[in-house]
């Protein structure tokens, strides 16, 4: 186990200097405070902020790992909202954000649109390198409740109230997201177990400079190499400071590991994918048969 310096912060960031900073990509005066080392981070009332742990994912599994992640870098979204970093713009009367370089693998819970629990599309069109990653989890799973007991253990007791189904190779994680070599603006997470925490890891290659992981409200950041790990309070405002790439094979990839809040409703994985099934169909008027496996409903006219 590695030895921490704690530090505790006392003053934060004014709100409405914050208000200020929220999308925006982060500058290297938005921090008073760099971890270099193994380090505890706990705000005013004793919860903890953030755990640096450097180096501590040099090993097998996180090698095996990056070929899989690189693999995900051309995979756009434009629904990261505030940490898209580049503001936003509308479509087909649709609020739209800047692409960035970023995918969800692992299960999703229901959207409006989406009523039903799922895997994402990357996943289950990639599921043995998919599972090839589980190793890996599971090393950051034990990391977690090393260093943060507590935590670890309401994310936990949550997972175990969960459909196995949906818990990521038997971890208490159900998604992860991707990243690379982008700077994410400032943000808050959305929609992740409040109690529970985030695990981020970095893969770094090449040169470039900046992309800053920083809590501009406590002014605390970590210019995170290969194989480090925090355990991160995502519920804090957080983002990254301008990346700037310095030769032609820079790439930073973060891979953050968390507990959807709504999956604890999720049926089975068999049971949502009847759901999937009955969203799909459109009767208007007629009968909807589902033709089988992702294919399109066949629509069989009734008697009237």
């Amino acid at each position: 186990m590695q030895q921490l310096v704690e530090m505790r912060v006392r003053t934060k960031t004014p709100q409405v200097e914050m208000e200020k900073k929220v999308g925006k990509v982060l500058t290297e005066d938005d921090y008073n405070v760099r971890l270099t080392g193994p380090s505890r981070v706990m705000m005013p009332d004793g919860r903890p902020l953030v755990i640096y742990l450097p180096g501590i994912l040099s090993g097998a599994a996180h090698d095996t790992a990056y070929p899989i992640l690189h693999s995900l870098k051309d995979i756009g979204a434009n629904n990261r909202r505030n940490a898209s970093g580049g503001g936003s713009y509308t479509t087909n009367n649709r609020v739209r954000f800047a692409n960035v370089s970023s995918s969800t693998i692992g299960n999703i819970d229901p959207l409006v649109t989406l009523p039903y629990c799922r895997t994402t599309a990357w996943t289950g069109s990639h599921a043995e390198e998919f599972s090839s990653l589980f190793p890996l989890f599971r090393d950051i799973q034990d990391i977690f409740e090393e260093y943060e007991p507590r935590r670890f253990a309401a994310q936990k007791a949550r997972a175990d109230l969960t459909n196995p189904d949906w818990m990521v190779g038997g971890t208490v994680f159900t998604t992860m997201t991707v990243n690379n070599t982008y700077p994410t603006g400032v943000h808050t997470d959305s929609g992740d177990l409040d109690e529970g925490y985030s695990c981020l890891a970095v893969w770094r290659r090449g040169a470039y400079s900046g992309g800053h992981l920083t809590f501009p409200e406590w002014r605390v950041s970590v210019d995170l190499k290969d194989g480090d790990l925090v355990l991160m309070d995502a519920h804090q405002w957080h983002g990254n400071t301008t990346l700037t790439t310095e030769s032609g094979d820079a790439e930073r990839i973060s891979l953050v590991l968390y507990y959807r809040t709504k999956i604890l409703h999720c049926d089975s994985a068999e049971e949502e994918t009847q759901k999937e099934i009955t969203a799909k169909m459109r009767p208007l008027g007629k009968s909807a048969v589902w033709a089988g496996g992702m294919g399109k409903p066949v629509e069989i006219p009734t008697t009237t």
